[in-house]
């Protein structure tokens, strides 16, 4: 804490009452500081209490303890800790993109196998759904971390990272409230596709720092009971040939369970929860594109977003991935991604035509 900052230190009893309370309990304030809580049914099973009770800050003979330490108010934490905080917030105006910016980037993008023509760059706003997820891996040793991931809400296009910025707990001065938010349904299944690839991303380092401290250890092991195979076949007197033989092949059953083990230990289990989402109104520039490939024609719409320095990623109709130079297939002018067609050149196959 900093010199002069003050804190207040949450009362364990009013939390306790607030949090049943956001949980459907009706409370009244009682002589002493106490307070009545009738529960709903549900919320007094899960927290091993009767429909009615009463509650205190350091118990009695009819009242519930729940200060410090307390098995209900562990109980209470626990169950908030378990819930994913969603809220909403808008982009101020100031932040708003120029369309004349956007206009001169739409002007340069690239369909890697086709033309395109800038139709209109107008502003506008769009909402997006930014998820933060918290994920724990563990193998030989355990590391915690935190993911973020957005996407537009209606087409699944992913902004750059100045906007995801913008909208982390850095970004003072950058959000306002949200009044009535408009919720898209559907948007939560574009996360879905998008997480395991930004998941592999953020552990793409510690996969490879968990491999290399396998192969260490491996080699360190193989070399440890090829020594002491080739001790047991050079013994240092007289041993019966079969008692030699039965030893190596104890040592080399020994080494191949512990080998295997071995693996066990480094494969990297990792556990992924929602820990937050922010569903943000945005102001865009908004760009219409009229794109082509031989004969065929496309209308692709581009936006970019408060705080980035490109148009949001367009989601490739060929897998579960997106791309800033898509190409174009030839039947109905998909759009696919990098992985989908590496060369743009020739007829591409197109996953999604089949």
């Amino acid at each position: 804490m900093r010199e002069g900052e003050v804190r207040v230190v949450p009362d364990p009893l009013a939390f306790t009452a607030q949090a049943l309370a956001r949980r459907g309990a009706l409370l009244e304030v009682a002589q002493g500081g106490e307070v009545l809580a009738l529960l709903p049914p549900e919320l007094s099973r899960e927290m091993g209490l009767s429909e009615e009770v009463r509650l205190s800050a350091v118990g009695a003979e009819d009242a519930v303890a729940c200060g410090l330490g307390t098995p209900l108010l562990e109980a209470v934490v626990g169950a908030a800790r378990r819930e994913v905080p969603i809220t909403a917030a808008r982009v101020v105006r100031e932040q708003a993109p120029k369309v004349g910016h956007a206009r001169s980037l739409a002007e340069r993008f690239v369909i890697r196998n086709g033309v395109a023509e800038v139709l209109e760059a107008a502003g506008a706003e769009a909402t997006y759904l930014v998820a933060w997820l918290a994920y724990v891996a563990e193998a030989d040793e355990r590391h915690e971390g935190v993911v973020t991931l957005g996407v537009h809400a209606q087409e699944g296009a992913v902004p750059e990272e100045g906007f995801i910025t913008a909208c982390d707990v850095g970004g003072e001065g950058t959000l306002a409230p949200w009044r009535e938010p408009t919720v898209v349904p559907g948007a939560e299944q574009w996360l879905a596709r998008y997480t395991p690839a930004e998941e592999e991303r953020a552990l793409r380092g510690l996969r490879e720092a968990t491999a290399r401290r396998h192969e260490r250890d491996y080699e360190r092991m193989a070399e440890y009971y090829a020594a002491m195979v080739a001790e047991a076949r050079a013994p240092r007197r007289r041993v019966d040939g079969a008692a030699v033989e039965a030893k190596v092949q104890h040592l080399q059953a020994e080494r191949d369970n512990k080998l295997r083990a071995l693996a066990d230990r480094f494969t990297l289990r990792v556990h992924t929860r929602l820990a937050a989402a922010l569903w943000v109104l945005a102001p865009v520039a908004r760009v219409r594109l009229h794109v082509r490939r031989r004969k065929g024609s496309r209308e692709l719409v581009l936006r970019l977003p408060a705080g980035a320095q490109g148009f949001d990623r367009l989601p490739c109709e060929g897998c579960q991935g997106t791309t800033e130079r898509p190409a174009l297939c030839d039947e109905r002018l998909h759009v696919l991604c990098e992985t989908c067609v590496p060369l743009a050149s020739g007829r591409p196959r197109c996953p999604a035509c089949g």
